[in-house]
């Protein structure tokens, strides 16, 4: 941790404008909050909980640190400064910004837009982020990783419904005798500190799905039940007391890991 007299992210190296990788996967993370929907001042509060520092001489972050993390242009490149978060990234941050800041509420037009807090890469663990572009359909999600370059394209009836079905099966389970077993503790831990540090996106996959097996092995039977007779009727505020983070892949695989 470094006095905070460089813009967060950064520190000069022999003369020259240099990324402080720690801290650029916080500034990232700063950004998929954002776009996920959480306010500056929850995403403030996340960090300091998690005892993340801002600077030695300022640790505790607030929402106008966070507010002026996201609106610098510097992160995408400008200045001299080498680029945390790419072009497409950032205008879509100040995007979400400028639509929540005029009262426009997007996502309960497409109630899909929601989850992008939640999605990684089943490749590499990285954040996903929509794309935009010409001639791309108004129900389907186009995704890109922001740490391998994966693409994912997924509608979004078919990822509403599919986490839907899972969290359907979470609660189910969750009402009989199921108890997580070590094997899935220490798989779900392994999982959210290799989020954190993702250089070995391979390993991270296979975590990934043998904590999905470990857990399918958890789940007592059940019978249907009246949602999963209805995919879509997803339940916003279930997700958010226990999902974790949904990962994709190009192949539209979709595994919801819960907390």
């Amino acid at each position: 941790m470094s006095k905070r007299r460089m813009l967060y992210g950064y520190y000069i190296q022999q003369g020259e404008i240099a990324i402080v990788e720690t801290e650029a996967i916080i500034v990232r993370r700063v950004f998929s909050f954002c776009i996920g929907g959480l306010s500056y001042q929850k995403i403030s509060d996340l960090l300091n909980a998690e005892k993340i520092p801002y600077s030695q001489e300022m640790p505790v972050w607030n929402k106008h640190k966070i507010k002026r993390l996201l609106e610098n242009p510097r992160y995408m490149g400008q200045d001299g400064y080498p680029a945390i978060i790419d072009r497409v990234g950032f205008q879509e941050t100040q995007s979400h910004i400028h639509e929540k800041t005029a009262g426009y509420a997007p996502r309960t037009k497409r109630p899909v837009l929601r989850l992008k807090g939640y999605l990684h890469c089943a490749k590499c663990g990285a954040p996903l982020r929509r794309i935009a572009g010409k001639n791309r359909r108004a129900d389907t999600l186009y995704l890109k990783c922001g740490g391998c370059g994966a693409m994912a394209t997924i509608p979004d009836d078919t990822l509403l419904s599919e986490i839907a079905r899972q969290v359907t099966e979470h609660d189910t389970a969750d009402r009989g005798p199921y108890q997580p077993s070590e094997e899935v503790v220490r798989l779900t831990n392994a999982i959210n500190r290799g989020l954190e540090h993702p250089e070995h996106p391979e390993e991270l996959v296979s975590l990934i799905l043998q904590s999905a097996a470990a857990r399918y092995d958890c789940y007592p039977a059940a019978a249907p039940s009246e949602r999963e007779n209805h995919p879509l009727d997803v339940d916003w505020n279930r997700i958010r007391q226990v999902v974790s983070h949904i990962t994709i892949s190009a192949e539209n695989m979709v595994v919801v890991t819960f907390r």
